[in-house]
């Protein structure tokens, strides 16, 4: 017969009562979506191998509405949200996103256009990940906003001529989410 037995004081049991070294993080994903140009720009005609000379293309978005949308910020002290895009327009770009008065913006410096052949068609996309972090003022304003906006511009990207026929069912696509760390004391 073989018995085990352990020492207690080999274990660090104060360290299982202690949460002050948990941080755990939870990840939220908020808002999907692929938006084809031809579908939100249209002051133009979109014929053949016409050359797109408007700069910058302006589009807004359907608001994205937040009612039936809770979010607990009780022990949430920041936020990072997490904005990730694929261009496949053969156009560089920026986009906004507005909520109760706050604006996240892709910045001054246009992001990058997908890649096209020597005459204009699109052979790749560009990706691009940004986060944004959020102060508790922040946090509040998007928890009690009643809706999203997203803007996007398009913008000659200065290499070659942009073609109507390239451009008019290519498609931006977003993904927006949230990533906060969890202060466990202020659960209880």
């Amino acid at each position: 017969m073989l018995f085990v037995s352990c020492d207690l004081s080999d274990f660090k049991l104060d360290k299982l009562i202690d949460p002050s070294g948990l941080n755990p993080v939870i990840y939220r994903p908020f808002s999907s979506g692929s938006y084809v140009v031809n579908d939100y720009y249209t002051p133009f005609t979109w014929s053949g191998n016409t050359i797109v000379t408007a700069d910058p293309l302006n589009f807004k978005l359907p608001p994205y509405p937040l009612n039936g949308i809770t979010l607990n910020t009780k022990g949430i002290d920041s936020m990072v949200v997490i904005v990730k895009t694929v261009n496949e327009t053969p156009m560089k770009y920026r986009y906004s996103i507005t909520f109760n008065g706050k604006t996240l913006d892709s910045g001054a410096t246009l992001l990058n256009e997908a890649a096209t052949d020597s005459q204009g068609n699109v052979t790749g996309s560009s990706m691009d990940s940004i986060e944004y972090k959020l102060n508790p003022a922040d946090i509040n304003n998007l928890a009690t906003a009643s809706q999203v906006d997203l803007n996007i511009s398009l913008h000659q990207p200065g290499t070659a001529p942009v073609v109507a026929s390239a451009l008019k069912y290519a498609q931006i696509s977003i993904k927006i989410g949230f990533r906060a760390p969890i202060n466990l004391f202020k659960l209880q």
